[in-house]
Order: C-alpha cells, then structure tokens, then sequence
C-alpha cells in the first residue's frame, strides 16, 4: 500500500479564506471551486481505493478552513497539516493557531515560505519550533517556485533553515518537491544533519530552469545517494478536480525506482513507511 504525503483540496470556501477574489481565479481553480466537500471526499476515497493509496496527507492551504477541517475528519484515511503564517513578533498567536488546528484533527503543520514571504530562520520564528519540538509536530515547507501569486522567491531559498537543524534536532522538517528549484540548495543542507527529509511530489516542472541537464530520474538518483531512502517522503501534489488523481507521477515515479534497482524495502520505505514514521500515522 502507498501513502501519498503530499496533495490538496480546493473548495470555494478554501480560496476566500486564502485572500483570493473568486473573480481573479484561474480557471482551472475555478473548476475545483465549484465541488462540495461532499464530492471531494467521494471522489478521493475512489481514488485511493483504485491506484491502491492507503492514506494521502492533505497540505491546508488557509488556516482554520472549516472546510478543510470537515474533509480531513470525515475518513481515518486523510491526514491533514495546518497551514501556518507566523506573524512576526506574535509567537503567541502563532502557538494559539496551531492549538486550534490540532483540536480540529491536524496532525502536522505546513508552512509556505515562498508564497507568504517570511524567513523560515528568523529569531522570531524560535517560539514556534520550540513548541512544535516539544509536542512532535512534523513541519513541511514549501520553498523555491510556486504558482502563488504573491510569491518571494528571496524568503524560498531553504538554506535559511540551516541554523534552525541545528537549533532543533529533534524536530522533523521536510522539504517539499525536492525544493523546487532549489536543489542543489537541499542537497547542502542535509550535510551532517539528521532530521532533514525531503518529497517527491509534483510534476517537479522546476527541473527545466536549473543551470545542467537534470532529468528526474537523475533527481531521484542524487536524492537517494545523498538522502538515503529513508528520507525521502512520495507524493503527488494531486488536486482531484477536474483532472482527477496524478496516475502519471505515480506511475512515473514508481517507474524510476525500479529502474534504479532499489530493494522492495527501500521502495516501500520511500513510498509508505518514511510517510508513516515521520508523520505519526
């Protein structure tokens, strides 16, 4: 069975507690918009049971959405992750947030360092790792390119996490679509530390801006050498309207570690048990 550590739901209700006129829409999100919870929640479980998904972790992209907290209770198999904006010199509304998100069901938290601008190794931001260390809070992040449209590139860059690794060993980061962009980047970071993951997820369009002739699979190859498979988390970056679940990642992905002639048990562990082990499920 294969968890999937990395997708999202959009609903009308998602996008306008993220900022987002519904007439600025693209119309792609537009589609996902018009779709109830009800039918997200149908639509997935149909998913998961066809392609074989165990359970799929689902990124918030606004902060206590009461429709993303409906889906992710209404099935044992979704895992949710809070979507948490530090708010400079407010560590204490921070905290209070993420108790809220934690009542409603969340499991871990996800942070877009790209999309709202902050820098992820601020002073300020210490009070918030301290408290996600003590309760064994899984953190990903979200740092080079994004479609969102108020994205900063300065604050993607992950070596801003350098010092928070050593400042907090024992809290678990991961580094969503092996940095977007910043692979190289994610590469360096991991030197002499051990609680650094990183995903797979999406369609990793990124590869084509890098400065060498990368392809996936080279990707892939570079992650493991340097990673482990122990720290390497799959996922799709599915959103299941209207294009339904990312087959082709899954199947190209899939296709690449068996290609690279990785052991049964470092398969599972890339496409299921890294997932399970890193965020408590």
């Amino acid at each position: 069975m294969i968890i999937d550590g990395y997708a999202h739901i959009m609903t009308e209700s998602i996008v306008r507690d993220m900022g987002i006129g519904l007439q600025k829409v693209p119309p792609q999100l537009a589609e996902m918009t018009k779709r109830s919870v009800k039918e997200n929640v149908e639509t997935w479980l149909s998913a998961m049971d066809k392609f074989g998904i165990e359970k799929t972790v689902f990124m918030a992209t606004a902060s206590l959405n009461k429709d993303f907290t409906e889906f992710i209770n209404s099935s044992s198999r979704f895992v949710g992750f809070a979507k948490i904006n530090p708010k400079p010199y407010e560590p204490v509304a921070t905290i209070t947030t993420l108790q809220k998100e934690f009542e409603n069901g969340m499991k871990g938290v996800k942070l877009y360092a790209t999309g709202d601008g902050f820098d992820v190794g601020c002073a300020d931001m210490y009070p918030f790792y301290e408290y996600c260390q003590q309760n064994n809070v899984p953190i990903v992040i979200h740092f080079g390119v994004t479609i969102g449209m108020r994205s900063n590139l300065m604050a993607g860059n992950p070596l801003l996490l350098s010092r928070i690794l050593k400042d907090f060993p024992k809290l678990n980061f991961v580094i969503a679509h092996f940095g977007a962009g910043f692979f190289r980047e994610v590469l360096m970071l991991k030197y002499r530390t051990d609680n650094l993951f990183v995903d797979t997820s999406g369609t990793n369009n990124w590869i084509p801006y890098q400065d060498n002739f990368l392809i996936l699979k080279d990707v892939f190859r570079k992650a493991i050498e340097i990673f482990g498979p122990q720290k390497i988390i799959f996922g799709s970056d599915t959103r299941i309207f209207p294009d339904g679940y990312r087959e082709n990642i899954l199947s190209e992905q899939i296709k690449i570690l068996d290609e690279l002639n990785l052991s049964s048990a470092d398969k599972e562990d890339i496409m299921s048990n890294n997932a399970r082990r890193v965020f408590n499920i």
